[in-house]
């Protein structure tokens, strides 16, 4: 089973993470217990689960709480790269929640600092290709990171932007343009390339616009815009590499102010909703919420100031 289809089957599935919460903590409460990956899964959908749940006072605790278990169990396993595809798998589910919580708001941060953390010890750093988990490479989580950390800094910064910051701006961007080019094995490969672009240009799209400020409709903007929408549409609207995108989605659809591209961007997300996948409801709702607004507010301070917080994953 593709491992899009796996995430796709976790997710569906958290309903019924909250019965198994009780036996999770009084498992976790014996230090004679031996660390097992199900305790480390279970404590993964749980977490998920209040992601997608927007549960503002516990996922944080939570995706804090599978770091520790997650680097407890690898330190278990012994120094030398995992190479078992299932503990893999739980690397990267974790990576790819933090990543994209530290990105989904002023309010939000990610527990997993900007190196690699736990990504260098379970993988080859020199032969990331597009992973069929997160739907970009994983040379590209560290980035991101990064990026969320610049968001932060920015936003705090009181008069311009810092020179600190614009060196790292600079030298991000061409660290993130880099990843264009990635190479994708396996049977979906011209889907999770599509995904895999998607997210660089999303990310290119952050990093112009909350790190730089550059207005919307500044050239650069657009053409970030033009290239994840582009990329999307390389994807079929059913296809289960949609689950993976719902944060590209989500920004492009706060930065474009065109009436086409907005319809798009809601049908697909639409598309996703009626699966039933991940938390394209919630996000689409907010979307359209901020649409109706028509606020001259930035989507982060929009959000920021009404309280409202959505973990795009």
């Amino acid at each position: 089973m593709p491992s899009s289809h796996l995430l796709a089957v976790i997710t569906a599935d958290l309903s019924k993470t909250q019965d198994q919460s009780q036996g999770l903590r009084a498992a976790l409460s014996e230090r004679s217990v031996t660390l097992t990956a199900e305790t480390v899964t279970t404590a993964m959908a749980l977490c998920t689960n209040d992601v997608c749940n927007g549960n503002m006072q516990t996922w944080r605790t939570h995706l804090g709480g599978v770091m520790r278990l997650l680097g407890a169990f690898l330190d278990s396993q012994g120094t030398l790269p995992i190479a078992d595809p299932y503990i893999q798998c739980l690397v990267k589910w974790f990576t790819t929640m933090d990543v994209l919580a530290g990105l989904s708001g002023f309010s939000t941060s990610a527990v997993m600092s900007s190196n690699t953390g736990l990504l260098d010890r379970s993988f080859d750093l020199l032969n990331w290709n597009v992973d069929d988990i997160c739907g970009y490479s994983l040379r590209l989580a560290p980035l991101l990171a990064r990026l969320s950390q610049l968001v932060q800094r920015q936003y705090h910064t009181e008069a311009g932007m810092q020179e600190d910051i614009l060196a790292e701006t600079r030298r991000l961007e061409i660290e993130i343009i880099s990843l264009v080019e990635c190479s994708v094995s396996g049977g979906d490969s011209f889907e999770l390339q599509s995904t895999h672009l998607a997210f660089v240009h999303s990310a290119l799209l952050h990093l112009h616009r909350r790190v730089q400020s550059l207005p919307r409709n500044h050239e650069t903007v657009k053409e970030d815009i033009e290239k994840i929408l582009t990329a999307v549409e390389h994807i079929p609207p059913f296809s289960s590499a949609n689950i993976l995108i719902l944060w590209p989605m989500f920004s492009v659809g706060c930065e474009t102010d065109h009436i086409k591209q907005r319809e798009f961007i809601h049908n697909r997300m639409g598309d996703m909703q009626s699966l039933g996948m991940g938390n394209f409801t919630r996000a689409r709702e907010l979307l359209s919420k901020f649409w109706a607004s028509e606020t001259s507010l930035s989507w982060d301070v929009y959000f920021a100031n009404l309280g409202l917080e959505l973990v795009l994953f």
